[in-house]
């Protein structure tokens, strides 16, 4: 797990301080890897690579990047599980590191691009190939590991994060405006899309090819696979369930450091701390989090019920109003691709936590929920789907009749179906939980709307309709919910979040639901087996009847949330009612009247605005660190 820079200079044009500025962009990202630092130039001095190290596997200077093997150099962020695998193709002399960034190396000049279909893992690399005089970049499949680039003024230039591009005199932060338009509804963006003009992250299971002229070739190499499991039974789907997460476990234990495990006493926690704990010899050092004088969002009996069931080395952080408060203008500073998520806000605390105890490499259950159809809101989902179908189907006036006066009745599940149907619109739109498109209406600018005319966020869930679409035929309401998930959710907010909150405090977290072959087999087991009687994640829990207890499989979710409005609220509200007249002012994309509108309600509101009062201050916050706004 480290952090990597570089810039290819295409353009013929002389860059003064070359070195230097690689360092500052290291520098920029030093929380990404405070072990070690390496810059190198290439001979002709066009391409300038920097590198900051987390050390994980191979923790001797041999590992030392950026890694020169033939006419090939490397920087490399993450890590590749099935390394050892790959090295036993070569010749054992092939090596002179125990490093997997070597085995990438070798990979590549034996199969070029086609090597990112080799490794298992999770990665963001750029390889400088001398012989073609090409610099090759690629990211994994699922999106673990992030990279961000851009080309301005003859020079490609990329980076872990994009504050480190910013160091660059040559590219200055401006807005997006379309991106701006989606965060609204998401709070979040999927890609190429960030909240910068000219700087784009490239997608999950891609790869980009720029040659020494500056031409740009993209391609992606992996898309999900799902089979047809539909004559499999029951019996069969719960043990291959099991198997897959075992091995994605297995591979997540590869590490030349101890592996700790999150735990919250969930499923999908205590799944991964059951299955860790059959692979080593010394107890898992776990780690739970609690909020001091909140029962109502303490979860840790059940973490410490599992912690003795496993026999773990368990660490607790209970975390008070202060440190919230302390820590709640600092996120802006963190996620400069911004995202609005306040369960950020504890995973930055166990993160901390983790760290303080000595872990370097710690386990998490993100993705489950997606892939397997853990939310209780799918279940709703699935009791309106049958009406939206039938409502699809009726003449357009008559829809558009009926919308008109379900919208008029406010926010309602039955009335946003009718709204989508009538506008032809898919009814899941995934995380879109934050602003309607007719809330949105409401508070932006009357200047900003006249740029946006036409604009509609749909067009991000279209995008991923039309990718489902191509897959076999015979998939479900749910199969699309759990599609969209994994392709929207997973990757651009819980993978996200974990790779910027890990490495805030120099830590890796893995996350085994997300390993490839899992996501294939889980998104291709039917609907009927993943809600099954009212059951969310029916499949699965019943995988896991071997390991853990019924009261820790069935029990209620509760999620990971966090007491914001109780402690966080007020300091939230003032400073948004402080800064509102200046920050619409100066960004000229709020109506001030409306903006205030919305306040009012979320003033008045129940918890359910949280999320709203959350949205609109990291929005303004984010603005004024980003945008001198």
């Amino acid at each position: 797990m480290c952090g990597i820079n570089g810039f290819f200079n295409t353009s013929g044009k002389v860059i003064d301080n070359e070195r230097e500025r690689i360092a500052a962009m290291n520098n920029r990202i030093r929380h990404r890897g405070p072990d070690d630092e390496g810059i190198w130039s290439s001979d002709q001095r066009q391409v300038h690579f920097g590198h900051r190290r987390l050390s994980i596997i191979d923790l001797s200077s041999a590992g030392h990047q950026p890694m020169t093997a033939g006419d090939s150099t490397i920087v490399f962020n993450g890590e590749i599980y099935n390394y050892k695998e790959i090295k036993k193709r070569f010749s054992p002399n092939s090596f002179k590191t125990e490093t997997d960034t070597e085995v990438i190396l070798r990979l590549y000049e034996q199969e070029g691009p086609a090597c990112v279909n080799h490794l298992h893992g999770m990665f963001a690399f750029a390889i400088w190939d001398q012989k073609k005089e090409e610099l090759f970049l690629a990211r994994d499949p699922v999106g673990k590991k992030p990279l961000y680039y851009c080309m301005q003024e003859g020079v490609f230039a990329f980076s872990s994060e994009i504050k480190s591009l910013f160091t660059l005199p040559w590219i200055k932060p401006k807005l997006d405006e379309h991106a701006f338009y989606h965060f609204l509804t998401f709070n979040m963006l999927p890609p190429p899309m960030t909240m910068f003009q000219d700087i784009h992250k490239l997608e999950p299971g891609t790869h980009l090819r720029i040659g020494k002229n500056g031409t740009i070739r993209k391609v992606t190499y992996w898309e999900v696979a799902p089979s047809d499991l539909h004559e499999e039974s029951e019996e069969a789907l719960t043990s291959k369930t099991f198997e897959h997460l075992q091995r994605a476990v297995q591979y997540r234990m590869v590490s030349d450091v101890p592996v700790g495990a999150f735990l919250s006493g969930g499923v999908d926690s205590s799944a991964i701390v059951a299955l860790m704990s059959k692979e080593v010899s010394q107890p898992v050092k776990t780690y739970s989090i609690g909020f001091e004088n909140q029962p109502n969002y303490d979860e840790l009996k059940y973490a410490r019920q599992v912690s003795k069931m496993f026999n773990t080395e368990h660490f607790e952080k209970t975390v008070t109003e202060k440190e919230i408060i302390d820590l709640v203008p600092r996120m802006a500073e963190i996620f400069d691709e911004p995202l609005a998520d306040s369960t950020c806000i504890p995973i930055y605390f166990i993160s901390q936590k983790a760290r303080e105890e000595g872990s370097k490499v710690v386990l998490t259950g993100d993705g489950s929920d997606e892939l397997f159809a853990g939310y209780r809101s799918y279940a709703r989902y699935m009791k309106y789907y049958p009406w939206f179908h039938a409502y699809e189907k009726m003449p357009g006036i008559l829809k558009t009749t009926v919308s008109w006066f379900a919208s008029a009745g406010g926010n309602s599940t039955s009335g946003e179906m009718l709204h989508r149907a009538a506008q032809n619109q898919e009814f899941f739109w995934g995380e879109a939980k934050s602003f309607k498109e007719s809330v949105k209406e409401k508070f932006l600018s009357p200047a900003f709307k006249s740029r946006a005319t036409g604009w509609n966020s749909y067009e991000v869930v279209e995008s991923y309709r039309t990718m489902f679409g191509k897959l076999s035929s015979g998939k479900s309401d749910l199969d699309w919910m759990c599609y969209l998930g994994f392709k929207m959710t997973d990757t651009n907010r819980f993978l996200y979040r974990a790779d910027r909150l890990g490495m805030a405090h120099s830590i890796e977290l893995r996350a085994p639901f997300m390993d490839t072959d899992l996501v294939n087999f889980a998104l291709s087991v039917p609907g009927k087996y993943k809600m099954k009687v009212g059951e969310p994640k029916y499949i699965l829990k019943k995988s896991l009847e071997k390991v853990l207890p019924h009261d820790i499989l069935y029990r209620k979710k509760m999620g990971f949330c966090v007491p914001l409005r109780e402690w966080a609220g007020g300091m939230m509200t003032d400073f948004v009612e402080t800064n509102l007249e200046e920050f619409c002012h100066h960004t000229g994309l709020f109506n001030e009247a409306g903006l205030k509108q919305t306040l009012t309600q979320i003033r008045q509101g129940d918890a359910s605005t949280t999320n709203d009062l959350w949205t609109i201050y990291f929005l303004m916050a984010w603005f004024k660190k980003w945008l001198n706004a």
